[in-house]
């Protein structure tokens, strides 16, 4: 029978228990840490891994690389990689081995590349032969292992390298070990994004876009510094400067014959961007403007007409061709828009001549006004005595031209006289021409500035072949 009566003792730990008790959990502990940092260290070594890099290529971009890396944790003696692609975003031009590859020269490097179904697939073997048997890219993080060439849509957007199996042994992901097995664990797969970026010009606000003709504004937009940039106002093309930083623009009003809201209109290679408000004309170009030419080819004396704005006054209205003064009559018919009967008066020369009309507020010009038949004969640059070749006779006698006036006339008419004699090019005849010929002759000095072949010159005979 247990008295229950009394005091309870305390129960007596052995010191030694207690110890061994304390040992076991510090050993428990330290375990459980060592298996933390192994597993830690697991993590942190490479994982065999394909991965693409991606990239922000602006639009329509030609040429753009981009490659195709790889984590390693053991050797490999050969690997293939397949990924699919958006033809209409992507363009795959050419590829070739990475940085990390290509030192090694593989014995087999050899793909499928399909633009059209977007399908790409490539397999390099570092060893084919037994003397390279022993050839590998060693375990290694971030190798670059392909390069790929693409060119991008001028479409904006993100489209993805995807790294993906295909259903033939051709288009598979792996890495192979040194027996032709695939690793484990097989590379995981990273695809690319591809970003492509809007840079077509952009229009946001402007200042003092109001005004006539020659008026200086600014648009303040954005991809005004990409290449081929032009800028037309009212159809027309406008001079204009882009500053700094690539983000303003100063244009100058051209000529517009109407008043009120004019079309602005920015461009480069990478697009276009317009505005039909982008300018606003407060007075109407009353100066002459040439809108068209038609029939405006032939001989001197020949009848072309011309189309232009702002010739309600005739009276005021002149008109030149070649520089000369041509005789031209207004056709009756139309309130803005009047068409010009003109005679083209003598030019000198063949080929563009400028057409030129005038009011009392100012001139339009234009270029290729009319085109005048070449009109002469065929001639030996400096043939003063005109016997079909050049010699000393024609140094004799255009000096006996120039000092005793014999000849008394040179061959050729109007500016093909000069052409002709001018021997030296500076669009005179004098002494020096008479002395070029001779120099050139006997002294192996300087041709005549036209060449030693025969050549039509206007208002010239045809005196050689």
């Amino acid at each position: 029978m247990i008295d229950r009566s009394g005091p309870v003792g305390k129960r007596t730990r052995n010191p030694i228990f207690i110890q061994r008790c304390l040992m076991g959990k510090i050993r428990f502990f330290q375990f459980a840490v060592i298996l933390s940092v192994l597993a830690c260290a697991a993590t942190l070594m490479a994982a065999n891994r394909f991965e693409v890099s991606g990239r922000n290529l602006p639009q329509g971009t030609t040429g753009a690389e981009i490659s195709i890396r790889a984590d390693l944790d053991q050797d490999i003696y050969g690997f293939s990689v397949s990924l699919n692609f958006d033809p209409n975003d992507i363009t795959i031009t050419s590829v070739r081995l990475g940085s990390a590859v290509a030192p090694l020269e593989p014995e087999f490097s050899a793909g499928v590349l399909d633009n059209d179904a977007g399908q790409f697939s490539h397999g390099v073997v570092f060893a084919l032969s037994e003397a390279r048997i022993n050839t590998k890219l060693e375990s290694a993080e971030d190798l670059e292992v392909l390069v790929l060439v693409i060119d991008v849509s001028v479409t904006p957007g993100t489209t993805t390298l995807d790294l993906a199996n295909g259903s033939t042994p051709g288009r598979l992901n792996v890495m192979t070990d040194g027996v032709g097995n695939s690793v484990s664990p097989g590379p995981t797969l990273v695809d690319g994004t591809i970003n492509i970026i809007d840079l077509a010009p952009r229009l946001d606000t402007y200042l003092e876009n109001n005004g006539g003709s020659g008026t200086v504004f600014t648009i303040i937009g954005s991809n005004f510094d990409q290449p081929e940039l032009t800028v037309k106002v009212c159809g027309n093309d406008a001079e204009h400067e882009v500053l700094a930083n690539g983000q303003t623009l100063r244009v100058t009003a051209p000529r517009c014959p109407d008043k009120g809201p004019a079309l602005v209109e920015v461009c480069t290679v990478r697009g276009c961007v317009r505005d039909p408000l982008g300018f606003m004309y407060t007075v109407a170009d009353t100066a002459p403007i040439i809108t068209s030419v038609i029939s405006n080819s032939g001989r001197a004396g020949s009848v072309f007409f011309a189309d232009a704005r702002n010739l309600s006054n005739p009276d005021t209205v002149t008109v030149k061709v070649c520089g000369n003064d041509a005789t031209f009559s207004i056709l009756p018919g139309g309130v803005t828009l009047r068409t010009l009967l003109i005679t083209a008066p003598d030019c000198g020369t063949g080929g563009w001549a400028t057409l030129e009309v005038c009011n009392e507020f100012g001139c339009d010009t234009l270029a290729e006004g009319f085109d005048y038949d070449i009109v002469g004969g065929r001639q030996v640059p400096g043939d003063c005595n005109s016997d079909g070749s050049l010699d000393l006779s024609d140094g004799v006698c255009l000096l006996s031209h120039l000092f005793i006036g014999q000849p008394a006339e040179l061959p050729c008419e109007g500016a093909g006289e000069v052409t002709l004699n001018d021997f030296n090019g500076d669009n005179s005849i004098d002494l020096s021409d008479g002395v070029g010929v001779l120099v050139y002759l006997f002294q192996g000095g300087a041709a005549h500035a036209e060449g030693t072949e025969c050549k039509v010159l206007v208002g010239c005979n045809n005196l050689c072949n």
